[in-house]
């Protein structure tokens, strides 16, 4: 029975770990916002970078999900041929690492039996005795083998190491002030505009198993939600679970 209790622990532990279900999302955001402007909640949403076509099935995943993850701060979003009706315009960026190896370490303790299970006891005979049973018989009758019982200690500890594929995710937003972008356009053309001002930006970023961005995405928008439209005044580390309750609210399968 040496190891078993710290292959079983192992197990248990490992299977906790890989799971899908209930994983815990370690986050990095870091959040600005102009305090000096006010704004109107209505927005459309933008591709942020060349490879993010805003026709593709990709962008309009992205784009549901940050919906969702918006209204209930009383952003509207227009269709993005509604461009005069939206005070902002949001730029959307997300995207996925190369996949990389993380190594884990796990210490478990190594317990073993010291005695044999069913192990007996011999107990002798008185040898002689009265009564009719002869020389060398006893009259009392012989008691039961005694069986010591069972007993696990600890003798030591074991170290296991074991790797894991992480993914490293992005998602960025960048709100600007569309009505002034645009007029600004329309007066020295786009090639000669400036770079728009920005009400507000988010970046977040996390490294784990999943390789599917739409996967990560309402964990993401969920744990920096409180962060959007305001200053983290640096980088914030959090935590958040898969199975949250704000992480289910943006998940397609619970609004259907």
């Amino acid at each position: 029975m040496r190891f078993l209790s710290a292959r079983v622990g192992l197990v248990a532990f490992m299977s906790v770990f890989l799971s899908g279900c209930g994983t815990l999302y370690k986050l990095d955001v870091i959040a600005a916002a102009d305090s000096s402007k006010s704004f109107a909640k209505t927005y459309v949403l933008l591709p942020g970078s060349a490879e993010l076509d805003i026709e593709s099935a990709e962008f309009a995943n992205y784009a549901a999900i940050i919906e969702r993850s918006l209204e209930p701060m009383g952003y509207v979003r227009q269709d993005v041929d509604q461009l005069s009706s939206a005070a902002l315009g949001i730029y959307v960026s997300a995207g996925i690492g190369d996949a990389a190896k993380r190594v884990h370490t796990v210490t478990q303790p190594i317990v073993e039996a010291p005695y044999p299970e069913n192990s007996q006891s011999a107990v002798r005979s008185s040898g002689s005795g009265s009564g009719s049973g002869g020389a060398g018989q006893s009259n009392n009758p012989q008691p039961p083998p005694v069986t010591i019982p069972t007993r696990e200690v600890l003798t030591g500890y074991q170290r296991t190491g074991f790797a894991t594929t992480v993914y490293t995710k992005y998602l960025s937003l960048a709100a600007i002030d569309l009505p002034s972008y645009a007029e600004e356009v329309a007066r020295v053309g786009r090639e000669s505009a400036g770079v728009p001002a920005t009400i507000w930006s988010i970046d977040i970023e996390t490294t784990g198993q999943p390789s599917d961005l739409n996967e990560v995405l309402p964990v993401m928008l969920a744990g920096g939600q409180a962060y959007i439209g305001k200053a983290t005044n640096g980088h914030v580390q959090l935590k958040i679970s898969g199975t949250d309750k704000r992480v289910r609210a943006l998940q397609s399968d619970t609004n259907e």
